[in-house]
């Protein structure tokens, strides 16, 4: 079980939204959220998780804040949010691809 987008559902709460609320405000399926605060789901896309944590007023970088990661994870992470967007796609696409061929 993955525990790493739990706290949605904190702050979900939070705002006093129900499930079916956050997911019709953000433009995604109640499913996606339900299972994102059980910790059943991590294969996420940024832009759906974008549109949930905006719709929670959270930044992306709010969901490292609630992750373990190693040092240079970390400053990986702080790197790469502060790129802009269009930046971040395309490297997101090289480290796929990457990923991708060391599994093959």
């Amino acid at each position: 079980m993955v525990k790493r987008f739990q706290f949605i559902r904190k702050n979900r709460k939070r705002k006093n939204l129900t499930i079916e609320q956050l997911a019709e405000k953000a433009d995604v399926s109640i499913d996606l959220v339900a299972r994102l605060e059980r910790g059943e789901r991590e294969d996420v896309s940024i832009s759906k998780l974008e549109s949930i944590l905006h719709a929670l007023d959270l930044e992306l970088g709010d969901v490292f804040k609630h992750s373990k990661l190693d040092k240079k994870s970390d400053e990986f992470v702080r790197k790469f949010l502060k790129l802009d967007a269009e930046t971040r796609e395309k490297y997101t696409d090289i480290f796929l691809s990457i990923i991708d061929l060391k599994n093959e």
